[in-house]
């Protein structure tokens, strides 16, 4: 599924960014967000998660497709954005 250019965002013009690393805050454990992210295949991906744990810079969250567990690097996560509850029909991972 190619990225959907009009929903995605800068993450250089991101209030939640700094020096380039997006900041996913703690409140969205437990939340729906959407993400874009720099995979290690240098690929980015879109995708929908729910986010089960920040720690360490690592995202431990749950990908709305597959239903799988999923490990973010928290410096590879470009964007984010949290998911209105209209919108959480997932997405391909």
């Amino acid at each position: 599924m190619p990225l959907n250019i009009e929903r995605m965002f800068a993450y250089n013009k991101n209030k939640r960014s700094c020096k380039g690393v997006v900041l996913m805050p703690i409140k969205c454990v437990g939340q729906i967000v959407e993400i874009v992210y720099l995979d290690r295949t240098g690929k980015i991906t879109q995708r929908k998660i729910e986010v089960k744990g920040i720690r360490d810079g690592i995202v431990r969250a749950i990908c709305l497709t597959s239903t799988a567990p999923r490990t973010f690097w928290a410096e590879n996560i470009l964007a984010w954005k949290p998911v209105p509850k209209g919108e959480r029909r997932p997405n391909a991972c």
